[in-house]
């Protein structure tokens, strides 16, 4: 049986041609095993998506500080426009404090999926 290895220019093996024989035996020893032939994650992308979640999540707390405040200001001020933003600053302000929230890139993703939309919306609405 005949085997050939093809490499990069850096040598990394990319390919292997091989005998039709011995593919076929090694799809019978693979035959309903799931491979799995995702890259490894990028060492980065937990430093990426936390320092990006607490920019997020500070934004938003920001965000809602100064229009509370320029709400209660006015002469007569939306009272239910102050709840809402005394709820969602509580809200991710909660998140924001909570550590557990920074140690899975699961999490820290469904937090950006789920408030950088709302922070979208605020940034083009101004």
């Amino acid at each position: 049986m005949s085997r050939q290895v093809i490499n990069d220019g850096n040598g990394k093996p990319v390919s292997v041609i091989i005998d039709y024989q011995e593919w076929l035996r090694i799809e019978q020893l693979l035959e309903g095993k799931e491979l799995n032939f995702a890259a490894p994650a990028n060492p980065l992308d937990w430093y990426v998506l936390t320092e990006t979640t607490n920019s997020l999540l500070n934004e938003l707390i920001a965000y809602t500080s100064r229009e509370r405040r320029k709400e209660m200001k006015r002469v007569e001020p939306d009272l239910g426009k102050i709840k809402l933003l005394e709820e969602l600053f509580e809200e991710v302000h909660s998140i924001n404090s909570n550590p557990e929230n920074f140690k899975s890139i699961g999490r820290m993703e469904a937090i950006i999926g789920q408030y950088a939309p709302k922070l979208t919306a605020i940034h083009n609405a101004a």
